[in-house]
């Protein structure tokens, strides 16, 4: 699945993305083979790839379902087709959208051992990487956590990234 820190790959420039393009939903399922393959091809079917992508088998969750969490950017209309689409679809239980003041994006990133830390509005935590080149863990919005690895990858000093967005539901 696509990102939104990987370039386009059509012939046709991306349009700058705006708070109002990035959507997250909380999707409780049930938890069965090929669930996280249906929706994935109902964003792609429309047209959306999703940024991010987290889940939870229900061990852990209050009601004991399983819960993904899907992070993407869309039109406002297509945003709402796809709330519709995924609530028909039987391993669905309930979809919610959440605000984007309960979102927050979290990212571990290997970086080159002289790439400094950027300017961002994300909390940053060195790891231990004893010998090895910088191991960071950033957390914050989305577009603060985006911003400093898209920094990394302009100077050419961003080696590996992992990157999910979590959501209070």
């Amino acid at each position: 699945m696509a990102d939104v820190i990987d370039e386009p790959t059509t012939d046709t420039p991306a349009p700058a993305l705006t708070q109002a393009e990035r959507y997250t939903f909380v999707v409780k399922v049930a938890d069965r083979p090929g669930t996280l393959e249906i929706i994935g091809a109902t964003f792609a079917h429309r047209g959306v790839s999703l940024s991010a992508t987290v889940g939870c088998d229900g061990s852990l969750d209050p009601d004991g379902r399983a819960t993904i969490t899907l992070h993407f950017c869309s039109t406002p209309r297509r945003k709402e087709v796809l709330r519709a689409t995924l609530a028909r679809l039987n391993r669905v239980l309930s979809v919610r959208e959440v605000p984007s003041g309960l979102v927050q994006a979290v990212a571990l990133v290997r970086v080159a051992p002289d790439a400094g830390l950027p300017l961002t509005e994300a909390a940053v935590f060195p790891l231990p990487s004893p010998g090895r080149e910088p191991v960071y863990r950033l957390i914050g919005t989305p577009e603060a956590v985006e911003s400093a690895i898209r920094a990394w990858r302009t100077a050419g000093k961003l080696r590996s990234v992992s990157y999910g967005v979590l959501a209070a539901d």
